[in-house]
């Protein structure tokens, strides 16, 4: 009973997912909007504000670019992206302690965005393979749903973000912040005329 409430749990999410990402006729053509990195940023982070987590945004340009590269990059807007940076907040405000740290940072051949929390970060076996389905270390959502303190859900709202953005051209990457800091921290990177062609 318990793996078929799962299951249907897991297909109810990934419906919702398709849901974000599809469109009704009557809404505008989000290929045609265009989006700062700042922006795209302020949009994934939005729904998870006003909660218990502290979420801090910065964006500028490497210190050491050069000064036509300082402008900050925008490109077209993506659900898709949207959906895939939106599913790594939630999961740093999930397993954050306080405070979900995003830093945008670019120069004129990269665009690069990091998610860092400050909660215990990711145990080392489970990092080797995150990112495939099946995969996950949420915890229960309260007692009684699943095994108490276990793992539920599938992983699959990972996958499918981590897939999403590897299909706009980006690279990700999951560690576990460097000591002292705690914590777990996404890497989402891109070639500058990759994002600006989004």
């Amino acid at each position: 009973a318990e793996d078929i409430a799962l299951l249907q749990s897991q297909a109810e999410r990934c419906r919702e997912i398709l849901k974000k990402l599809t469109r009704g006729p009557q809404e505008p053509d989000p290929l045609h909007a265009r989006i700062s990195v700042r922006e795209l940023i302020e949009e994934a982070a939005a729904p998870y504000r006003g909660f218990n987590t502290e979420i801090a945004i910065s964006a500028a340009p490497e210190p050491d670019n050069n000064a036509s590269a300082s402008a900050e990059p925008v490109g077209e807007r993506r659900p898709g992206v949207i959906y895939g940076l939106a599913n790594l907040v939630e999961n740093a405000v999930d397993f954050a302690e306080r405070r979900v740290e995003i830093t945008a940072a670019w120069t004129a051949r990269d665009v690069m965005i990091t998610i860092a929390d400050d909660g215990r970060g990711i145990p080392l076996p489970v990092l080797e393979t995150l990112g495939e389905p099946y995969i996950t270390t949420r915890p229960a959502p309260r007692p009684g749903q699943g095994t108490d303190g276990e793992p539920s859900g599938m992983g699959l709202g990972f996958f499918i973000a981590k897939t999403l953005l590897e299909r706009s051209g980006a690279t990700v990457v999951l560690d576990n912040r460097q000591a002292p800091a705690t914590g777990a921290i996404a890497r989402v990177s891109w070639p500058r005329e990759v994002f600006e062609s989004l």
